[in-house]
């Protein structure tokens, strides 16, 4: 059976705070014993209990300060540049799960995006969705367009090709590619869209 994964909390019930520090005590002393074995290398441990007048001291050294001078001669700056309290440990959670936020939030917007465009294909009037949302699909079609064009020309030894891609509307407008010299222009309602602003900058998607 696998283990429960620990909830990294401070444990109320003293009984069994003091018994998981014990547990965690010596297992953290064998990890540093086995560290300094298997690498070759000193190290050095001072673990202070609650309510304990001494703190344990650990050393790989026979000579136990020999460890502790060596690192308190380290520049200051090197010496906090891998230190980590509980404030900063929380705080490098924190920040790993804002990524993953913002990258599950760009994958949901690119899936929305397939979503919208697949409706398109299929006859969706695009007079009903919003300016943002269509600016965001017309980023993506031409971002993807001009992928393939690339891979074309990379195939033919860099021969350039024409590509036209474009969707009749239903008599009230039209959205497409159009191939040729202007390889990735937008047209929507019979404009340019490429000119009208930023969102339409290849280089930038307005959703993201």
């Amino acid at each position: 059976m696998a283990r429960r994964k620990v909830k990294l909390e401070w444990i109320s019930k003293e009984s069994t705070r003091k018994a998981t520090f014990k547990k965690r005590k010596q297992g953290l002393l064998k990890k540093i014993r086995e560290l300094s074995i298997l690498c070759d290398v000193k190290a050095f441990a001072i673990i202070y209990g609650l309510n304990e007048a001494f703190p344990e001291i650990w050393s790989s050294t026979q000579e136990k300060m020999e460890v502790l001078l060596q690192f308190m001669g380290v520049p200051e700056f090197l010496r906090y540049k891998k230190m980590m309290n509980q404030e900063t440990f929380l705080h490098q959670q924190v920040m790993k799960l804002q990524e993953q936020v913002h990258k599950y939030e760009r994958e949901n917007r690119e899936l929305e995006r397939m979503v919208l465009l697949g409706e398109s294909l299929l006859g969706k009037n695009l007079h009903e969705i919003d300016l943002e949302a269509i600016s965001s699909l017309s980023w993506m079609v031409d971002t993807k367009l001009k992928a393939v064009e690339e891979k074309v020309m990379k195939m033919k030894g860099g021969v350039g090709s024409n590509v036209v891609l474009v969707e009749e509307g239903n008599g009230e407008g039209e959205h497409g590619l159009v191939g040729g010299e202007g390889v990735g222009q937008e047209f929507y309602g019979g404009h340019n869209m490429k000119n009208n602003g930023p969102w339409f900058d290849g280089n930038y998607c307005p959703l993201d």
